[in-house]
């Protein structure tokens, strides 16, 4: 038998190193006022030590089907990773749409029936 028959917990992935990469990162810069950045190569070196078939495309990958990485990469390119600092979770997409009449009537109405009051 080989040690990896006898290990039940997940094995390592290229996704699991990446996550654990990024988390390193966000973690030294977590005392500093700067935003952690990272050249894409040098982040791409880092998950090249655990695995050997690890590129941009992969990094691409990951961060279109993970939906954890949302709350870690911020933005990236070819020549930069930038993430959120942290402890700081992603800003949440906000509207600049203001809602109309009809929607805070009815959202008034269901929180007016929710409270036992009477609707508008």
């Amino acid at each position: 038998m080989r040690l990896h028959e006898f290990t039940h917990g997940p094995t390592n992935t290229p996704e699991s190193n990446l996550t654990t990469a990024l988390e390193l990162i966000r973690n030294r810069y977590k005392d500093t006022k700067t935003p952690p950045k990272i050249s894409t190569q040098s982040l791409i070196n880092l998950v090249l030590n655990t695995d050997k078939t690890f590129n941009y495309d992969a990094l691409v990958a990951a961060n279109e089907s993970n939906p954890a990485m949302k709350n870690i990469i911020k933005s990236f390119n070819k020549d930069y990773v930038e993430l959120y600092p942290a402890g700081e979770p992603a800003e949440p997409e906000q509207s600049n749409k203001e809602p109309d009449e009809n929607t805070v009537a009815n959202m008034a109405n269901a929180a007016a029936k929710k409270d036992g009051a009477a609707g508008f």
